[in-house]
């Protein structure tokens, strides 16, 4: 189990590593909030750019944390680190193959 202990002086968990993040998803910790927003990516072009500023601007005034390479499993509620496996470009490409 992980422990995050938050005081006054510690309002909100903030990770500070990769570590952090691993541990609290296999905690069961993270749940989106007023916040915190998690995202697996941002989507290219103007629509995904407005997208990316709305949810900036839902943190101007209380202050929140985004966080990108967080996949979300609705159907059982839970969170994944990483987006796509290490062995693989976000085009479909495999690193590993020759010539590239």
């Amino acid at each position: 189990m992980t422990w995050i202990y938050l005081s006054p002086a510690i309002s909100r968990w903030t990770p500070k590593s990769e570590g952090d993040l691993a541990a609290a998803i296999s905690g069961g910790l993270l749940e989106e909030s007023h916040y915190l927003d998690l995202k697996e990516q941002t989507d290219p072009g103007k629509a995904g750019n407005k997208e990316l500023a709305r949810d900036l601007a839902s943190f101007a005034v209380d202050g929140g944390m985004l966080i990108i390479g967080i996949r979300e499993d609705k159907a059982n509620r839970t969170f994944h680190l990483g987006g796509r496996s290490p062995g693989r470009r976000p085009g479909g490409g495999d690193r590993s193959a020759p010539g590239r």
